[in-house]
């Protein structure tokens, strides 16, 4: 753990600070040999990710943006360049997590640009806000900035992944005032439900959530042995599999929906928070729902249907993506 830490420490100096080798090895007092060989280390584990980004003109990327703003009437759109294995499903996995991490870096650049200090910020939990939060550089103190989980708690075990500790690291950031919701994610009926709104703890924070003026999310796609709520082990195959069989493409927080963004419920996932309702009030209301999601040909459908619902008004992603959601807008 400790070698790991000292990886990810020198790593962050020279990719993201900028530092050379030789002023890395003088800032940790070792050689700057030492510095050369623990990089290449963590480029071995995985630590480092290096990207070959293809061509892409910025004019072509903005022109983009704009054809997607108005062919799906979103608020904003911001792009990153893509890779046309995506469609094929030929993306490797290496190449695909790098585009994530490209993702929440902009993400983290847009939040930081658009957040005010009487904002109510909602945050989705997962390594894609993990990612953003990491790369979150505040460029301002917003003491009266409110930062709450969209969901409750889905492990009881410490998770660097869980929306309760990312709320924590993000208001921690800006100054601002951090809000948990000390409830179960998903509860299995609707008495359980109802039981756990009503604690005052947990009421309290949903009344606040219910104010949230802007939500970050990731969008999750439907399928019974890869959605990452099925890897994880906090639904079943066959539970997933149900709600597949009702018509469910994708979901935000184990709020399922189909291809047209409609909600698909079942009577044993009763999830506590926001809710796709609470998303789709923000977008009518003209509030920031941003999604952060991309690289990945099995979130095509998910992202085009959270479009078609009205669940997002503000998507950023890449650029390949973009692109076959503008031909799919215009076949509708």
């Amino acid at each position: 753990m400790r070698d790991d830490l000292l990886l990810f420490e020198i790593a962050k100096l020279h990719f993201e600070q900028g530092l050379s080798q030789g002023e890395v090895a003088h800032r940790k007092g070792i050689s700057r040999a030492t510095v050369n060989r623990l990089l290449q280390i963590a480029r071995d584990r995985g630590i480092v990710r290096i990207l070959v980004v293809p061509k892409v003109e910025h004019a072509y990327l903005h022109a983009v943006e704009i054809e997607l703003k108005e062919a799906c009437g979103l608020r904003d759109v911001l792009l990153v360049p893509g890779r046309e294995g995506l469609l094929s499903g030929t993306l490797s996995a290496n190449v695909q997590e790098a585009l994530v991490e490209r993702l929440a870096f902009m993400a983290a650049h847009y939040l930081d640009s658009c957040l005010n200090d009487d904002d109510v910020l909602c945050v989705n939990w997962g390594r894609v806000m993990r990612s953003v939060a990491d790369n979150l550089r505040p460029s301002k103190t917003l003491s009266g900035l409110q930062v709450l989980p969209m969901l409750g708690n889905l492990s009881a075990q410490p998770d660097t992944f869980e929306a309760n500790v990312l709320v924590q690291d993000v208001a921690s950031a800006y100054g601002g005032e951090v809000n948990w919701l000390v409830a179960p994610a998903i509860v299995r009926n609707l008495q359980q439900q109802e039981m756990v709104r009503e604690l005052p703890l947990v009421k309290d924070t949903l009344r606040l959530i219910q104010q949230a003026t802007v939500a970050m999310t990731t969008i999750g796609f439907a399928d019974a042995n890869l959605s990452t709520v099925v890897k994880r082990g906090w639904l079943a195959s066959q539970e997933v599999q149900r709600l597949i069989d009702r018509g469910a493409v994708g979901e935000i927080c184990s709020w399922w929906f189909d291809m047209n963004g409609k909600e698909v419920r079942d009577d044993k996932i009763y999830p506590i928070g926001l809710g796709l309702a609470g998303l789709k009030r923000m977008v009518a209301e003209d509030k920031r729902v941003i999604a952060v999601v991309g690289g990945d040909g099995h979130r095509l459908a998910p992202i085009r249907a959270a479009l078609q619902g009205k669940i997002i008004n503000i998507l950023i992603t890449d650029h390949i993506t973009a692109r076959y959601l503008i031909e799919q807008a215009a076949k509708s």
